[in-house]
């Protein structure tokens, strides 16, 4: 489930270019073979590349093999370093959801959540009770979210930065039914949720605190992966049920940008001109798609 860090600078650059009430659209849009099952992108804005997890040749997601790994990208979706991480003697088996921020890069597998250091490549290992399908990651507030599908739950892991040491895991939120998938910040301390399915029903979109208070922002959206906020409030998220990348926009319907996907899993967002590039993997086929939206 899907991402970039963005400093407040470009943030507010981006927000004042964008017109009150303007409609994102596609103006690029770019497939690029990257070769076994890539689940996780993330974009490393101090490094200017993406990071993408990737399970290796098995498309089997809960399969302890080892052969996972995390490639180094260019923005063009070339590949700089197929296995960066992680470092020999390190084990990964099937990589998910990645995140990238302050020379960290996060990831989860199966039933634990990893963090390295990017220029190292030390890492260490933090199990998460019950976990069953660790899902995406993510940091907001100076807290690491964590998200396990199967399981239906949202860990809380603090510090974020637990490279130096054991961190404390405890679990956030616990709904029935509740199959929460990608993540997000959403600027307030909090994190936005995409989700695969709720209490039986079509998945959707929520917004949770780091008390575990959580408020439906949209339902019955589909077979949601990944999710990103736009900085004038607008959501993206990608959506297995219909193969496609789609937009809530305030006050408006859900909208699709781009379909044709197999499998599209958690994606990053890297600012581009007055725009963003969003780099979607496709986990079935392999691919990375290469979306500009513009204003």
């Amino acid at each position: 489930m899907t991402r970039a860090l963005m400093t407040l600078a470009v943030l507010a650059l981006i927000v004042a270019a964008v017109p009150a009430g303007a409609a994102w659209r596609v103006v690029g849009d770019k497939t690029v073979p990257l070769g076994g099952h890539p689940e996780g992108v993330a974009y490393d804005q101090a490094g200017g590349v993406l990071y993408a997890s990737n399970f290796g040749a098995a498309f089997k997601p809960t399969l302890a093999d080892g052969k996972g790994f995390i490639s180094k990208l260019n923005l063009a979706g070339g590949v700089l370093d197929k296995k960066f991480l992680p470092a020999p003697g390190t084990k990964l088996n099937k990589p998910k959801g990645v995140w990238v921020a302050g020379g960290r890069l996060w990831t989860t597998d199966i039933d634990s959540v990893w963090c390295f250091d990017l220029a190292s490549k030390k890492g260490r290992r933090a199990l998460l009770p019950s976990a069953r399908f660790a899902n995406d990651v993510t940091v907001s507030g100076g807290k690491l979210y964590v998200s396990d599908s199967l399981a239906g739950l949202i860990y809380l892991v603090e510090p974020a930065d637990f490279l130096a040491a054991p961190p404390k895991v405890r679990v956030m939120l616990s709904p029935p039914g509740f199959m929460p998938n990608g993540l997000y910040p959403d600027g307030k301390g909090g994190i936005i949720i995409a989700a695969k399915s709720d209490m039986g029903k079509m998945g959707g979109l929520f917004k949770a605190g780091a008390m575990g208070q959580m408020s439906e922002i949209r339902g019955g959206l589909g077979r949601l992966d990944g999710v990103a906020l736009l900085p004038d409030g607008a959501i993206l998220y990608s959506d297995w049920s219909q193969g496609g990348l789609f937009i809530l926009e305030p006050g408006k319907e859900p909208r699709k940008l781009a379909g044709g996907f197999k499998g599209p899993a958690d994606f990053a967002l890297a600012p581009k001109d007055k725009g963003f590039l969003v780099v979607v993997p496709d986990l079935v086929t392999g691919d990375l798609r290469l979306i500009t939206l513009a204003p």
